[in-house]
């Protein structure tokens, strides 16, 4: 088992620490959805990586996200990637965005999710799209360190 070190990650990536991350998240996703002949993908395809993908009723595409500011820094380009998604692939519903960093907790008393993430998922909702978050967590997890090891 091999934890993601992200600040290896960047040195490891340097200057390419986007597009190494892209392609990490292109494997797990292909490997979630059982994918293992590739996804058809388009140079500078709007909103999501690759096409997007049929399962169990759904169609469902993905964004990967290295970010080294603060997710709430980057709510404007989460929220642009759900609008290009979904204004060049009507039919999607679900999009699944990988990024490399958890959320913070709201600063607010018996509140939880923080503001930013709840306007970037009404948003999404607005123009029905589901969003599910594959956030830092996710990479810790026993499908990304020991299912996906090789």
């Amino acid at each position: 088992m091999q934890e993601i070190n992200w600040n290896n990650f960047k040195a490891k990536f340097n200057g390419k620490e986007q597009k190494s991350f892209e392609w990490l998240c292109y494997l797990l996703f292909c490997n979630e959805f059982n994918i293992n002949i590739g996804i058809p993908r388009y140079k500078n395809q709007a909103g999501i990586e690759t096409e997007p993908v049929e399962f169990e009723g759904k169609i469902i595409g993905f964004q990967a996200k290295f970010y080294e500011t603060k997710i709430s820094e980057n709510k404007k380009d989460i929220k642009d990637s759900i609008k290009k998604s979904k204004e060049q692939n009507l039919t999607k519903s679900k999009i699944l965005f990988y990024i490399n960093q958890e959320f913070s907790e709201s600063s607010k008393k018996g509140q939880k999710e923080p503001k930013y993430k709840t306007d970037i998922e009404g948003y999404a909702t607005t123009i029905g799209v589901e969003i599910e978050w594959r956030s830092r967590s996710f990479f810790e997890s026993s499908f990304v360190c020991e299912k996906n090891v090789n």
